[in-house]
This record gives structure tokens, C-alpha cells and sequence, in this order.
């Protein structure tokens, strides 16, 4: 009866890890479809898969890339609500991601494209400004901090820290300047 058990647990363990390894590589697959969509001009196609996977496997790692990449759907198709409603979602579930910054960087530049943003949209765009300031920055025998970033969407990102102000570049061109 004993041997009967310890199979039984042996065998449920193995269908466990051979799944969560279909899991994977199927979230993998997916994710490699959707960046061949894009390589290929066919963002449409590329979103589909890319909500799928955030539908789908939404543990996998591949999940937060391809929210990032929705997001950015939404604002290069001038669907700022949805773009605005997507990057706050990604800054509130992936607070410790490195396109954390970019995302804020996107809410800015939307924010600037508004033309009668309500009370709240200012106060709401005014916190993500103060964030960016809200650290010190030192400096120490260069002009500036730099981070970047790669996103699913194939976009380049860097972000200059400066004393006085901060840049995001979007594929080398100049995506939105912050002040204090």
C-alpha cells in the first residue's frame, strides 16, 4: 500500500513539471510569434498573440513583456484611454519592472497630447512628474545617467537623467522631456 502512494505522488509530480514545461514553452512560442508579427509590419497580428499570452500565462515571464507591448499597441493606434488605462496597470502590477520608468515616460507624453485634460487627469500626470524627481541623482563624472530598454514591440528605449531635467528617447528621437 505504502509503494502504491509514493507512486501515485511520483507520477502526480511528474504530469505537474511536465506541464508547468508545456506551459512555458508554449507562453514561449506565442511570444516568439508575436515579435515575428512585428519584425514583419503586422501589429495587429502581433497584439492578438500578445493578449493572449497576458490571458493565457499570466505567470509566465512572458506575460509582463506583452502588457507593456498592449500598452504600447494602444498609444501608437491614438487609443490614448485604453493606452493610459494599460500603463497604469502595468506601473501598479510590475512596480519593479525596468520599463516601470517608460511607462511613466508614456503617460507624460500622453498627457502632453491632451488638449483639456480633467482635474483629476492633471493630478493623476502631476504625481508621475514628481516621481521622476523624487530620487537624488548623483552624478559623478559624466553629464548623465542613462537606462535603456528593449521593448516587445521592437521600440528602443533611453532615459537620460540629467541634473536639471530628463530625457526619454523612442528609437533615437527625442519622446518627451521632463522638468521639475
Amino acid at each position: 500500500m505504502r509503494i502504491g502512494k509514493i507512486l501515485v505522488l511520483v507520477l502526480s509530480l511528474a504530469v505537474i513539471c511536465g506541464w508547468g514545461e508545456a506551459y512555458a514553452f508554449e507562453a514561449a512560442a506565442k511570444y516568439s510569434k508575436a515579435v515575428k508579427y512585428i519584425k514583419a509590419k503586422q501589429p495587429d497580428f502581433a497584439f492578438m498573440e500578445f493578449r493572449g499570452i497576458a490571458r493565457d500565462f499570466p505567470k509566465s515571464r512572458f506575460a509582463q513583456k506583452s502588457r507593456f507591448a498592449i500598452a504600447e499597441y494602444y498609444y501608437d493606434r491614438g487609443m490614448r484611454y485604453d493606452a493610459v488605462a494599460n500603463f497604469k496597470q502595468y506601473i501598479n502590477d510590475y512596480p519593479g519592472s525596468k520599463a516601470v520608468v517608460f511607462a511613466k515616460a508614456y503617460l507624460l507624453k500622453i498627457m502632453e497630447e491632451v488638449e483639456n485634460p480633467s482635474l483629476e487627469e492633471k493630478e493623476i500626470f502631476e504625481s508621475v512628474r514628481k516621481d521622476f524627481f523624487s530620487r537624488p541623482l548623483f552624478l559623478l563624472f559624466a553629464e548623465y545617467k542613462e537606462t535603456s530598454y528593449k521593448s516587445a514591440s521592437c521600440n528602443k528605449f533611453e532615459i537620460r537623467y540629467y541634473i536639471d531635467n530628463i530625457e526619454v528617447y523612442r528609437n533615437g528621437s527625442l519622446f518627451v522631456k521632463i522638468t521639475p
